[in-house]
């Protein structure tokens, strides 16, 4: 008999689970809860795919989702990203990292700040830039329109996607997993695999597992359109916790140097775009300090987006502990999709090996409450990892 699985959830992660699956000749069925326009991170997502991170094994699963990505009909380019420093401390942080790219085998290279490409040199205020770390392979995603992309290989692999399917149920009986719906719809699969993003607290729970994922919320913004801005590298700012990019002819820009501000699940009613909260507006106005004073902008769009975050800033990947046939792939980028995607369907196809470090029980035992406290800490850091 043909193997059947059950997705849960149709962003960047679900797709790509789906997609993986159906090459391997398995039965799919991604339920999506949203019956229109997506509602989720992905919808939302500024789409950086930077390759190395201190963690190895993020590493690994970025590298791996580029090179998917780079085989998508669109919605993916190896446009590069570049690290900026304005400071003595921040520009040996981004040495060290672009040494520590090249040790693992990634292309990077130290440039100075009049040699910035030409896209970037347009809004950046170089009089501040005493150090850039240059990554070539880095890349950046139209989340959405690759997710779009990765989709249609799905389906053209078999895969089939119902919308308008907000799950209520889990249940394992005899050798099937049960899922229903509030529409009253009922699946029964091989396996399920819980891919719903900053709804993950909620789709655990239905499994008796409570999970420690936090979501938060997130300002990025957009300007006008204007001809003169041209697509080129990611920038970040990694002792300001601020970063862009532009889109098509809009410049984007987000920052992480604000408080936290957790999301409970009662609020994502309407989903992973909320209503923008005047407590951001001085955090946009103060990021845009890094850029030229005539690329400084009001918004013409503003994100209040939510993403979900770990107590070590890594994702939830594998095996669910108590329930056999159901996988969890929570808390995952756009950065580490694909690459998660394709390591989770190995190990439900072939029996390979997952990562310890990304066990979904690695947290038993801890005070949820401290788990918390230790997840926000990491906001303004969110490219680091730690251990609690």
């Amino acid at each position: 008999m043909v193997r059947t699985v059950v997705v849960i959830g149709a962003g960047i992660v679900g797709v790509s689970v789906a997609r993986e699956l159906a090459r391997k000749g398995v039965s799919v069925t991604v339920l999506d809860r949203d019956a229109g326009e997506p509602r989720g991170s992905t919808a939302f997502a500024p789409g950086f795919v930077g390759l190395y991170n201190d963690v190895p094994i993020l590493t690994e699963l970025a590298r791996a989702s580029a090179a998917i990505y780079a085989t998508a009909e669109h919605g993916f380019g190896r446009v590069g990203g570049l690290e900026l420093a304005t400071s003595d401390s921040g520009a040996a942080e981004v040495t060290r990292r672009a040494d520590a790219a090249r040790s693992v085998g990634l292309a990077s290279r130290l440039l100075s700040p009049s040699d910035l490409p030409k896209p970037v040199f347009d809004f950046v205020d170089t009089s501040q830039v005493i150090a850039a770390a240059y990554f070539p392979d880095d890349g950046v995603a139209d989340v959405q329109l690759l997710a779009r992309a990765l989709r249609k290989e799905a389906i053209g692999a078999g895969a089939r996607f119902l919308a308008g399917q907000h799950v209520t149920g889990i249940d394992r009986t005899s050798n099937l997993v049960t899922v229903t719906t509030a529409s009253g719809d009922v699946f029964t699969a091989d396996d399920v695999v819980l891919a719903g993003g900053v709804w993950g607290p909620s789709l655990t729970a239905l499994t008796g597992r409570e999970l420690p994922l936090f979501p938060v919320a997130h300002p990025y913004v957009y300007s006008h359109e204007n001809a003169a801005w041209r697509p080129g590298p990611f920038v970040r700012w990694p002792e300001h916790h601020v970063y862009a990019r532009v889109h098509h002819e809009q410049l984007g820009i987000g920052s992480y140097d604000h408080v936290p501000a957790p999301v409970g699940q009662g609020g994502l009613t309407d989903g992973a775009g909320l209503p923008w909260p005047e407590v951001f507006d001085p955090v946009v106005t103060t990021a845009q300090r890094l850029l030229r004073q005539e690329a400084r902008f009001s918004p013409t769009r503003r994100i209040n987006g939510v993403f979900a975050m770990t107590p070590d800033n890594l994702p939830f990947l594998g095996p669910h502990p108590e329930l056999d046939g159901v996988w969890v792939a929570q808390a995952i980028w756009v950065t580490h999709a694909a690459g998660s995607a394709a390591a989770l369907v190995a190990a439900m196809t072939d029996g390979t090996g997952l990562p310890a470090e990304l066990a979904v029980n690695r947290f038993d035992g801890k005070d949820l409450t401290s788990l918390r406290t230790g997840a926000l800490r990491l906001y303004r850091d969110i490219y680091a990892a730690d251990t609690v």
